[in-house]
């Protein structure tokens, strides 16, 4: 679902305002989280401190985040997008061992290695590659990646302590809501409501790929965090831009290269080493 998320958003800024784009995922995913928590037991009471701590992930993984990640993709390409997501495995390991005090084998660095190399393949070996636009949008979506990672860190502590529907819905409750003021403070700020698409579909298309990149996407991810922590987890990230490769070349018809083989392995394998 993350590898269809950057091909996907690069199409959806050209109709509508990144920030409006947000707003509406958010919007989505909440909606979709909600459903799943009424499903479930009564939530146990949240304390001060984990209010405080959802309060910070809401911020840093959904508002900041989506902030710098649409904004950069709008401003740069799907190609530096994907290849932008492949360092949050590299991210998220070192702030483990910051922060939360994992070890970094000399197994799981190999591993990282070898799973950077063989994403870096793919993008930059494939037709049609290119990096000639880097800059200030680069810039951003490497940001939104740090953002991500290092509320994740917070998240594997929380995880603990509170189960992942009730997390991953109140962050985005939160995140939501300031995507919404900063919307609303954008609009008064220009004079002027910020740009939709004008088809219908388009903005159902925006609200369901909240609901299931955003909303099921960051569900499943939270819950792995506290199963197996986020260095671990984030290796697995370096599938993201194979997978939007994959879909590029069956709906989008680019071409299969052998860089494309050679990439799938060294991930395959930097991925089995990394997550051992």
């Amino acid at each position: 679902m993350w590898g269809c998320n950057v091909p996907l958003m690069k199409w959806l800024t050209g109709s509508f305002d990144p920030v409006l784009l947000s707003t509406l995922r958010m919007l989505g995913a909440s909606c979709a989280l909600a459903l799943f928590l009424l499903r479930r037991a009564p939530v146990k009471q949240i304390t001060t401190r984990q209010w405080g701590h959802l309060l910070v992930c809401g911020f840093m993984m959904v508002y900041l985040n989506q902030i710098f990640f649409l904004g950069g993709i709008a401003r740069s390409t799907a190609t530096n997008g994907t290849l932008m997501s492949a360092t949050n495995a590299l991210f998220g390991s070192l702030l483990a061992w910051l922060f939360l005090r994992e070890r970094l084998k000399g197994r799981r660095m190999l591993g990282i290695a070898i799973g950077m190399v063989g994403v870096s393949l793919v993008i930059l070996m494939r037709p049609g590659a290119d990096l000639r636009h880097g800059g200030v949008g680069d810039l951003m979506m490497l940001i939104s990646t740090i953002t991500f990672v290092a509320g994740g860190a917070m998240i594997q502590r929380l995880a603990v302590e509170i189960d992942a529907v009730t997390i991953s819905l109140t962050i985005h409750v939160i995140g939501g809501l300031l995507l919404f003021v900063h919307l609303g403070a954008e609009s008064v700020w220009s004079g002027q409501w910020p740009q939709g698409a004008g088809s219908p579909w388009l903005w159902v298309l925006a609200l369901l790929s909240g609901a299931v990149v955003s909303g099921m996407g960051n569900l499943m991810w939270n819950r792995a965090i506290g199963i197996v922590g986020m260095a671990r987890a984030s290796v697995w990230t370096y599938w993201m831009p194979l997978f939007g490769v994959a879909v590029a070349v069956l709906f989008l018809g680019e071409p299969l290269t052998v860089w494309h083989v050679i990439g799938f392995v060294l991930v395959l394998w930097g991925t089995r080493l990394s997550g051992r």
